[in-house]
């Protein structure tokens, strides 16, 4: 059954304008930069947010809330200084899930030097994208930026291979995965419009992959969009590719809403009435099938 484009860009914009609300930025990582104003502070916070975002909302605030709180105000001063506050930051890191308290105090070093090494200069990290032409690849982009932290992270280990920990961090550059906490971050930094920050440039908002975390990949497949049951790197450009039929410039502007109604509104792609009956999608969701069927049998 074919997508009416049409009625799918009407609903989204509904959703759009039902979550284009700060209160709504705390179900968010992004809530974390959104607390900055200077740019360097923005990225480096951004960046940390995003690598450590996996699980659930509660454990990601519960562990980044004190990294932040114990960075200060400008996070990228305290990393930049590498004094004694940032050695005693250091001391207080704790475990997190897969990353073993050494792990999080060799990334934090890692990117301390990283940030030194540039000098002050704004944006820190979008050059290690580019290529020697100051090109964004689709193919090889998020590759490059994962194999230039993969070398400075064993650098500072002074080991010649990862430990789990830290590979998870960053992924594996020559992993199929859909690099979904890169795209994500990529996402705020390259759009301009809200909830992003527009910082980096010569990356387009139409170049970079869709984030497919666990939600998109469920409402994707009940929007009719795919049918696909794992997902690659070549499907989150697949589905950019599927979002630029409604906005070629911006085809990520709907991510932060369509995250919302797994995040906040609790689908989980199939049919609770509780849920589906007040969706804002729910006349374009190839659950409407379903529903009707779980209703009749059920007496609801």
């Amino acid at each position: 059954m074919p997508i009416d484009l049409y009625l799918l860009h009407t609903k989204l914009e509904d959703l759009k304008k039902k979550y284009q609300n700060l209160s709504y930025l705390e179900t968010d990582p992004i809530c974390f930069p959104k607390q900055y104003q200077d740019p360097l502070d923005i990225e480096v916070v951004s960046f940390i947010s995003c690598l450590y975002a996996y699980g659930n909302v509660k454990s990601i605030q519960g562990f980044l809330k004190p990294i932040f709180l114990n960075l200060g105000k400008s996070p990228y001063q305290t990393l930049l200084a590498q004094d004694l506050k940032f050695q005693s930051f250091l001391s207080g890191l704790n475990v997190y899930r897969f990353q073993t308290k050494k792990d999080n105090q060799i990334f934090f070093q890692t990117l301390a030097r990283v940030i030194a090494e540039k000098e002050r200069t704004s944006p820190l990290l979008e050059s290690y994208f580019l290529d020697s032409k100051e090109v964004f690849e689709e193919t090889k982009s998020i590759q490059r930026f994962q194999s230039f932290w993969e070398e400075e992270l064993k650098k500072t280990s002074g080991k010649k291979t990862l430990s789990y920990g830290l590979q998870f961090l960053i992924g594996k550059s020559t992993s199929k995965s859909p690099k979904k906490r890169l795209s994500l971050f990529l996402r705020w930094m390259v759009r301009s419009i809200y909830p992003d920050f527009g910082i980096y440039q010569r990356i387009k908002p139409n170049q970079i992959p869709f984030p497919l975390d666990v939600h998109i990949q469920k409402l994707i497949q009940i929007l009719g969009i795919t049918n696909r049951k794992s997902f690659g790197v070549k499907d989150a450009y697949l589905i950019k590719e599927f979002f630029k039929q409604i906005n070629p410039t911006d085809p990520l502007l709907y991510d932060f809403y369509l995250t919302r109604v797994g995040i906040i509104e609790k689908c989980n792609a199939d049919y609770q009435r509780q849920v589906c009956d007040v969706c804002y999608l729910k006349e374009v969701c190839y659950l409407k099938e379903v529903c009707l069927v779980f209703g009749s049998a059920t007496g609801n």
